[in-house]
C-alpha cells in the first residue's frame, strides 16, 4: 500500500478544480455491504492461510487473494488503482456547476485551515465527491471520512481541513439526502 505523501490544505484544493459538475457518492455501508464483507472475508482468509502454509495457489488464486486483499484493506478509496469505483458505490446526488449545492461546497472547502485534528486511527472512506467535466472525465475525487476528519484524493495525496469543515460537511450530506452515520 503506498502512503501518502503529499498534502494541500481544502481551500487550495478547491480552488485548484475547473469542473463542470458534481456527483456525491456513498460507500462501504449498509446491510448489503456487510453481507458482501461477511463472504469476502472467510474466501481471503483461507486462500491466505493456504499460501502462508502449503504456498500452493494456483495462477488464479494468487490473482483473486491479491484482489480480496485489496478490497479488503483497512484504507479503501471511492476508485481504486485501475479507474474502477468501489464495489459498494452508491451515488447518492449530481448537481451541475452554478447549482447552490456547489456553491455552498465551494464555501465549505474554503474555510480557513486553522485548527487540524490527528486522529490516530485509520480512514474509513464512507463518502465522497467526484469532480467531473461537462465530457464526464474525473477532475478530481474526494473521499472524506467524517468519523477521523480526514480527507484525500487518492492514496498519496492528502486534503488537509480546519476541523470545522467536517461537521459543515456532515451537514451539508444529511441537508441532500445522503445516508451518514451521526
Amino acid at each position: 500500500m503506498k502512503s501518502i505523501t503529499n498534502s494541500i490544505t481544502s481551500s487550495h484544493y478547491i480552488k485548484s478544480l475547473a469542473f463542470d459538475y458534481v456527483e456525491t457518492y456513498s460507500l462501504q455501508r449498509g446491510d448489503e455491504y456487510e453481507a458482501a464483507i461477511q463472504v469476502l472475508k472467510p474466501e481471503r482468509n483461507k486462500l491466505k492461510v493456504r499460501k502462508e502454509k502449503r504456498n500452493n495457489l494456483t495462477e488464479t488464486e494468487e490473482i483473486r487473494l491479491s484482489e480480496l486483499e485489496a478490497l479488503l484493506s483497512v484504507t479503501q478509496y471511492l476508485i481504486d488503482d485501475t479507474g474502477l469505483f468501489h464495489f459498494s458505490s452508491q451515488r447518492t446526488n449530481s448537481f451541475q456547476y452554478g447549482n447552490e449545492s456547489i456553491s455552498l461546497l465551494k464555501n465549505i472547502l474554503l474555510t480557513k485551515t486553522t485548527d487540524v485534528s490527528n486522529w490516530m486511527c485509520g480512514p474509513i472512506y464512507r463518502d465522497a465527491i467526484v469532480f467531473y467535466k461537462s465530457s464526464g472525465k474525473i477532475v478530481s475525487v474526494l473521499n472524506v471520512c467524517l468519523s477521523c476528519e480526514a480527507m484525500a484524493i487518492d492514496s498519496c495525496n492528502q486534503v488537509i481541513a480546519d476541523c470545522s469543515i467536517y461537521e459543515m460537511l456532515r451537514k451539508f450530506f444529511k441537508e441532500i439526502g445522503h445516508p451518514v452515520e451521526s
